[in-house]
């Protein structure tokens, strides 16, 4: 598999935001669904709370970008409505950069 360098080199930390389209027939429909997001091929997806955008299909849909912890991950989006869950998106690799720990263990010296 190969993976493009603007993929491999995305970086997410607290204050990011997650950016993507999804289709429908209107903007009413599309801010009706619920959305999950997939961490690392996992099976149980985490709600994802995002406002969509835009005056034709596909809408643009941002929310707040989930806590990882520090490193490389995948994540998937499905969206759903009173007819069901979508298939999975097609994964997106980014690396996720949060603040450092706190120091610890202070003494004098």
């Amino acid at each position: 598999m190969c993976i493009p360098n603007e993929i491999m080199n995305a970086q997410a930390n607290s204050t990011s935001k997650i950016i993507f389209d999804q289709a429908g027939l209107t903007l009413a429909e599309v801010n009706a669904y619920t959305f999950k997001y997939y961490p690392d091929n996992s099976l149980v997806g985490l709600s994802l709370t995002a406002a969509c955008t835009g005056t034709v299909s596909p809408f643009t849909c941002s929310g707040q970008f989930p806590t990882f912890t520090n490193g490389n991950h995948t994540l998937t989006l499905s969206a759903t409505s009173l007819g069901g869950e979508s298939p999975k998106s097609a994964p997106f690799a980014f690396a996720y950069v949060g603040a450092p720990l706190s120091p610890g263990n202070i003494r004098i010296g």
